[in-house]
């Protein structure tokens, strides 16, 4: 399918060739210029806009009413979206059926013959701003750019009603939101201002929350009942009040912008939704891990007629694999066990499939462009997300390049040697035996090397506020869960602490900056701290970055703020270490750890991102040799002086194989390499909450302090008591 081409440079070189001609003297009229200048100079002023195509096609005249009615946003003065779509722009739009609207309308009406007038704004809301997608600067989504977003079942662009819609694929057709056939002979409807396709039902993604899917999917009959016993379905009720708030607290800033020197524009972020992720276990899975008995639902009465017979399975097992037996019967106290193991599902921040992890500057791949990503995968991929239940604890996701599944808690055994040895160092798992069968051995055992799958069926997953998965085994956090997640080096992205980046669509998707109050996890700020989301690519930044994931936070100004860390799985020994790329923008900053927002203590010496390798006492950085043996003497120099090697899993962004095969990584790039800092080694409990400070050491409010990931390292890994620590 080719791609929809922009019109707008031939009537640049149009003006750019009248004005050349009047600059140079020649005698100018309007004829002669029409006699020679191709008619396609003028293709924007006579090429259709969206507006124009539903207003010429009677089988579209419902969507086109609704499009008169509907305006985008919620002043007085704000434009309809026929208006909207008859202007310049880049426009996605689903446009249902006359028959589609109609029985979307007869449905949510009541009646047959049901007319739009009876429905009320937000209603019409519903339906029309669901169907279009604004791409901004990016083009609109044709069929062929679809496929890429099949895996992770969702579509990476919100819609005007601010949701992301699902897009799938049975055979040739694509169906948006599960049930909407774009229509294959009246898809990719090329007009000025954008692409239409035609769909035979209305985009209506659901207005239920995450615990209110869970209870209605026709599967998980057991999990929406521990949701709604224990109260965390409470937990994760809609926070409309509080959203409305901010945003009134707020409205103040709306439309600001904020120039950053040598950096770019940032956008305020006045909305703050607030959304959740589950993991859920069907029935059959309960049944098949667990013996608990299969549900007997009523339909009449929307109740399990045997659930004292399955709740007394479902105690008798958490209570033998958690090892609680405090607050019995008690199931919305956090001391119980049942409680514990529904809270190991949930987390905050609505997570949609495609960003459980991250693609962009992992070893050996090729990110491409943001709306046209590459789907081939390289090395193995993860992140760690914080389980709200309490205690808390880690939750891992992990995805598999070849096969692109998402997995909970899978343990890994890795090609992770040095690059230049002989059949290691690629980092994708050990065919034959892809998880250490010392922590698990089979998928499911001990809570981990749980599959997730991305969709339920015909059962929505994509709530209001959130999202919902389904998981192939029962997934708890005992001891031995515990156990296998502190086996390893504990990399976190910064950004997947920050729930509130999740739930509004800014992960990956580009620049905004905040006010103090934004984050959850970051608190104790002062008033001249500043901070910022940046991904490459937006606000004017271009180069090659040197940050996990190709994102990062930034903190400007006289800034002191504490950020909240994830939780250690198992009580022990840590190494700390701070991810960080120097250069000369960057500042100074003391760091402080405790178990107290308030009382936190300074560790080791203030960091300074300004810092060049080549001012390291000793000058101990060197490029790799080839010589494994020579190499790692280099890094324990390099370790001597509180400083790692960037991790070799991490390339420099935009980075290409070299003529051997090889990568540039942020392991081996010279320069102003990535780093880690060790900031200390101490001992955590995994029933504590930590936490950092950050406070600025030199007074310079331009300057910048970058936070992209965090390693919590067990001290049996650093000194390798099985092996020596990888560079990956």
């Amino acid at each position: 399918m080719h791609r929809m081409k922009r019109n707008i440079f031939n009537v640049g070189r149009l003006s750019v060739l009248l004005a050349a001609l009047f600059t140079l003297g020649a005698p100018l009229a309007l004829t002669s210029c029409k006699e020679d200048i191709s008619e396609d100079a003028f293709a924007v002023a006579t090429k259709q806009t969206i507006t124009d195509y539903v207003s010429e096609h009677d089988s579209l005249s419902m969507i086109k009413a609704l499009f008169d009615e509907v305006k985008l946003g919620n002043l007085e003065n704000a434009s309809v979206l026929t208006s909207v779509l008859s202007a310049r722009g880049n426009y996605t739009v689903f446009a249902p059926t006359n028959a589609a609207v109609q029985a979307y309308v007869d449905s949510v009406v009541g009646h047959k013959g049901a007319t739009i007038a009876e429905l009320d704004m937000d209603q019409k809301k519903r339906i029309a701003l669901n169907c279009v997608i604004d791409h901004v600067n990016s083009a609109a989504y044709e069929t062929a750019d679809f496929s890429a977003y099949v895996s992770t079942n969702i579509l990476p662009v919100s819609n005007l009603n601010n949701r992301r819609l699902p897009i799938s694929q049975v055979d040739d057709d694509y169906y948006v939101n599960n049930n909407a056939l774009i229509i294959p002979n009246q898809s990719n409807i090329e007009l000025s201002n954008g692409m239409l396709h035609v769909v035979d039902h209305v985009i209506s993604p659901s207005v239920k929350t995450v615990a209110q899917l869970v209870k209605d999917a026709d599967n998980m009959r057991i999990m929406g009942k521990l949701l709604e016993i224990t109260g965390w379905a409470d937990s994760l009720s809609l926070k409309t009040k509080e959203e409305e708030a901010y945003e009134t607290s707020h409205v103040g800033y709306a439309g600001n912008k904020k120039s950053f020197p040598r950096v770019g524009t940032f956008d305020y972020q006045i909305t703050r939704k607030v959304a959740y992720t589950a993991f859920v276990e069907t029935d059959q899975v309960l049944h098949d891990d667990w013996g608990v008995p299969m549900p007997q639902y009523d339909e009449a009465t929307g109740e399990i007629a045997n659930w004292d017979e399955i709740m007394k399975v479902i105690e008798e097992k958490c209570t033998t694999h958690l090892g609680v037996r405090t607050a019995a019967g008690d199931y919305t106290n956090t001391a119980n066990a049942v409680n514990q193991f529904v809270g190991y599902h949930l987390l905050d921040g609505g997570l949609s499939a495609d960003e459980f992890v991250q693609h962009f500057n992992e070893y050996g791949y090729d990110f491409v462009d943001a709306k046209n990503p590459s789907t081939k995968y390289t090395v193995i991929v993860y992140d760690y997300y914080q389980m709200k239940s309490k205690p808390s604890g880690l939750l891992k996701i992990t995805q598999l390049p070849k096969e692109k599944d998402f997995y909970i808690n899978r343990i890994s055994n890795l090609n992770n040697g040095f690059p230049y040895q002989q059949g290691r160092g690629d980092y994708q798992e050990i065919a034959g035996q892809p998880v250490k069968a010392k922590y698990v051995n089979k998928p499911g055992q001990n809570g981990c090397n749980i599959k997730i799958s991305v969709t339920n069926g015909a059962n929505e997953n994509n709530a209001l506020n959130g999202y919902y998965y389904p998981i192939d085994h029962v997934l708890i956090n005992n001891q031995a869960t515990r156990n296998a997640l502190a086996s390893e080096r504990i990399r976190v992205d910064v950004i997947t602490l920050m729930p509130e980046i999740l739930s509004n669509e800014l992960r990956g998707r580009g620049a905004a900056y905040f006010t103090n109050d934004f984050f959850s996890n970051i608190m104790n700020t002062s008033v001249g701290t500043e901070i910022y989301y940046l991904r490459q690519g937006y606000a004017g930044v271009g180069g090659a970055w040197r940050d996990y994931n190709g994102d990062q936070l930034l903190v400007c100004g006289r800034f002191d703020f504490v950020m909240k860390l994830p939780p250690v799985p198992e009580s022990g020994t840590y190494e700390l270490r701070l991810g960080t790329s120097n250069n000369e923008l960057r500042t100074m900053v003391t760091v402080y750890l405790g178990d107290s927002p308030y009382n936190a203590q300074p560790v080791g010496l203030p960091i300074d991102q300004r810092e060049a390798v080549s001012n390291i006492p000793g000058n101990p950085w060197k490029q790799d040799t080839g010589d494994e043996e020579t190499d790692r003497e280099n890094d324990r120099n390099l370790r001597n002086q509180g400083y790692m090697k960037g991790p070799n899993a991490m390339m420099p962004s935009g980075t290409k194989a070299g003529d051997d095969g090889t990568y540039a990584t942020c392991r081996t790039t010279e320069g102003n390499p990535a780093l880690r800092r060790i900031l200390t080694t101490t001992y955590m409990k995994s029933d504590k909450t930590y936490y950092l400070r950050f406070k600025s050491a030199i007074d310079l409010t331009t300057a910048q302090f970058v936070l992209d990931y965090i390693e919590l390292v067990p001290t049996s890994v650093v000194n390798g008591t099985e092996e020596p620590e990888d560079i990956w």
